[in-house]
């Protein structure tokens, strides 16, 4: 009872941010058709929205209701669950950098605003680089924080994959 109790906790707060998300990708959809590069990033966002979807869904309509499921919800759990891990760990790549080698990357920014100045004609930018740093460590304490909390929910739901496998017999 334990594990279900703080999937609940745990999707309700991942839920929310899961549907910011999905509001953010659909533009970078439109952006990535145009970039190609991009489609990586557009992918690894879409699997990370349908693992929530898929893995919240199956909790409310199969879980607690004792309602059996089909057997390809649990593969797409399973398998957008491991994309979802990748997610978290380029949150957590990411971190690193920003964090522990803040003069790597205060130094790409320098030069990005350079060539933002470079490219306005040579107007100063309202904010400086080290302003754009602090923001973005700010960015990546929520996002670690959400990283941590999406590893122990995916957690969470392979307990509950392997706990309700009687379910998924459909």
């Amino acid at each position: 009872m334990k594990t279900e109790k703080l999937y609940r906790i745990l999707s309700a707060i991942l839920m929310p941010i899961t549907f910011i998300l999905a509001f953010f990708t659909l533009p970078f959809a439109l952006m990535s058709f145009g970039n190609p590069s991009t489609l990586l990033g557009l992918f690894i966002f879409i699997c990370v929205i349908i693992y929530m979807v898929k893995s919240v869904g199956f909790y409310r309509k199969h879980i607690l209701t004792e309602l059996p499921a089909k057997a390809s919800n649990r593969e797409w759990i399973r398998i957008n669950a491991i994309v979802a891990v990748v997610f978290v760990a380029e949150i957590f790549v990411s971190a690193y950098a920003v964090f522990f080698q803040p003069e790597s990357i205060l130094k790409a920014m320098q030069i990005f605003m350079n060539s933002l100045q470079d490219a306005e004609g040579g107007t100063s930018l309202p904010v400086t680089a080290a302003q754009m740093l602090g923001a973005l460590r700010n960015l990546m304490i929520f996002f670690t924080i959400y990283g941590i909390i999406m590893l122990v929910h995916i957690f969470c739901s392979f307990k509950l994959l392997k706990k309700y496998r009687h379910l998924l017999t459909l």
